[in-house]
């Protein structure tokens, strides 16, 4: 609109306030002046361009709208930088001063080496895609069933299932909403030993890793790592004496022999022998091959059949199925405890004994594998290959192994052979 089809005196209003603009002609040249009234005073300013002037007059009339009554005098170029600003912040609602303050701490977090523009822009590209609509539940059914299609191990499958189904029954919610503090709490109030909670600790972690992965949760969501690792009370590593697993040897059912002999002289985990078939066990070539699916910690191994655990073997290494036909090895255990101490009585009779003083024995947890590193230990005197014959790490073998048993004591433990076990001493 050109200057004369303006309409002077102009108004310019922000809420109640009104700031005027007046054209003045002074030797055939306009002016314009800005007038308003503030702390009792009539305020005026000349401009030789009507922009600067209509600026200054809207930068005046907000001003004085907001009860600033000492306005600021501000240059044109300024009162017009005032106005644009305002009027780039009015469709976000945003204040010139609070904008202004975010800005400035913006500018000292990011150090002058990137711009808020550049910082902005990379937020965004990390942290504002669409995340899917997940419910935690459906997402750890969807890792079980990708994992069984990749080939995943029995042993690590049965793992996931076991964590995640106890996970997505305490926490039928969406994904995204479960935070590091309920996850804390979570494994607090599980029922189990620190080592357990920490070995659920593990997997849950790595679900969430999983789901990142998917994009079904940001890159950097925290996950587990804000929640501290449970402090696990150190124990004692409880080992078999040569004469205890020579008993039981002795007193197991045939069907039962290669699952001791297999723990107490190749150091196989529960779990690895209940895995294992006949056509992994190579006698003549003399070691057993501990399959990658088949192994807790997903790699293969190759651990060597002593001469005495070939003797075990002998009887029933022609055989194609299972080495172990059993499925459930606790009751197993249980019934070899109890043919094994009552063994012990009847051969205290026989010899003209009191059969209730003789000598009985029970299960330890986890001893035959325990025994078998210790002893292993103590005849090779080398913990990195006891290490890769266990599939443990060197370091927790030289923290709780180490030194346990003497050289005689392993020697008498790997020359246990059938026929033989009556002449360990007790």
């Amino acid at each position: 609109m050109s200057i004369k089809r303006r309409v002077f005196p102009m108004k310019v209003q922000s809420g109640s306030v009104i700031v005027k603009i007046y054209r003045v002609e002074n030797k055939g040249r306009d002016s314009f002046m800005v007038s308003f009234q503030a702390d009792a005073k009539r305020r005026q300013k000349m401009f030789a361009d009507f922009d600067d002037a209509h600026a200054e007059a809207k930068s005046k009339a907000d001003a004085l709208s907001r009860g600033e009554l000492d306005v600021l005098e501000l240059r044109s170029v300024d009162s017009r930088a005032y106005v644009n600003a305002v009027d780039l912040l009015n469709p976000i609602g945003v204040p010139l001063e609070l904008a202004v303050k975010d800005y400035a701490q913006a500018w000292k977090v990011l150090g002058g080496k990137a711009s808020l523009l550049e910082a902005a822009k990379d937020f965004a590209r990390r942290h504002m895609h669409e995340l899917p609509s997940k419910l935690l539940p459906d997402a750890v059914d969807e890792m079980i069933e990708i994992k069984k299609r990749d080939g995943t191990g029995d042993a690590y499958m049965k793992v996931l299932r076991g964590y995640l189904t106890a996970l997505k029954k305490s926490f039928r919610c969406q994904l995204r909403t479960v935070t590091s503090g309920q996850l804390a709490d979570y494994f607090r109030d599980l029922e189990v030993s620190p080592r357990s909670k920490n070995n659920a600790r593990g997997t849950v972690g790595a679900f969430f890793k999983f789901c990142k992965e998917r994009g079904w949760l940001p890159r950097d969501h925290e996950g587990i790592s804000l929640v501290p690792k449970f402090k696990e009370k150190p124990t004692d590593i409880e080992i078999f004496t040569p004469w205890e697993v020579a008993q039981f040897l002795t007193y197991s059912r045939p069907e039962l022999v290669p699952f001791v002999a297999i723990g107490a002289f190749a150091g196989l985990r529960t779990a690895e022998i209940g895995r294992l078939d006949w056509s992994e066990l190579h006698m003549k070539e003399r070691f057993i091959e501990v399959k990658a699916s088949k192994a807790k910690t997903a790699s293969r191994r190759l651990v060597p059949i002593s001469d005495n655990l070939a003797k075990w073997l002998k009887p029933q290494a022609q055989k194609d199925d299972r080495v172990v036909p059993f499925d459930n090895m606790s009751k197993q255990i249980g019934w070899l405890v109890e043919d094994t101490n009552a063994g012990l009585k009847e051969a205290a009779k026989e010899d003209g004994k009191d059969p209730e003083k003789a000598k009985q024995v029970k299960w330890k947890k986890n001893a035959l594998r325990h025994s078998f590193i210790s002893y292993r230990v103590a005849e090779i005197q080398n913990v990195a290959q006891v290490a890769l014959e266990a599939g443990n790490s060197p370091q927790i073998i030289f923290q709780h192994y180490r030194e346990l048993v003497r050289l005689n004591e392993a020697k008498t433990w790997f020359a246990i052979e059938p026929e033989k076990t009556s002449r360990v001493d007790n």
